[in-house]
């Protein structure tokens, strides 16, 4: 707000023809209390929302841990139904799929944005497993 000491001084001095030499001290008083008020008031905000935003980490925390220690959700006759369903779509699906090419194939030289990759199967030498 100030860029300097002159600033602060003008004002003061814009105060003094205002209010006068009489009224200065007490003004500047009720303004200190009033700033010591302000700031003391601002603190005890910070502190308040601190400690609530503890109390929902330790609450958060402890759901969690309950929720660790519960035990996973028996299947059901549904689950299990539905579980048995995905397996007889997929067992159908495979059967009829058929692949275009062969490992072999698949394991040739790839351009990928006008650079030569060589991709390497688990037995050649230098493959990264």
């Amino acid at each position: 707000m100030f860029t300097g000491g002159f600033e602060f001084v003008f004002l003061l001095f814009i105060a003094f023809l205002l209010f006068g030499p009489k009224k200065l001290p007490e003004i500047a008083r009720i303004l200190g209390k009033g700033l010591g008020e302000l700031r003391k008031a601002s603190n005890e905000l910070k502190v308040s929302l601190e400690d609530e935003l503890r109390n929902l980490e330790r609450e958060t925390e402890a759901q969690r841990r309950v929720e660790a220690a519960q035990p996973a959700p028996l299947y059901t006759r549904e689950h299990r139904e539905s579980v048995q369903d995905a397996r007889d779509a997929l067992d159908s699906e495979s059967g009829s799929v058929e692949l275009a090419a062969t490992p072999t194939e698949l394991t040739g030289t790839v351009h990928q944005n006008g650079h030569e990759h060589r991709e390497t199967t688990e037995d050649e030498p230098g493959s990264r497993t």
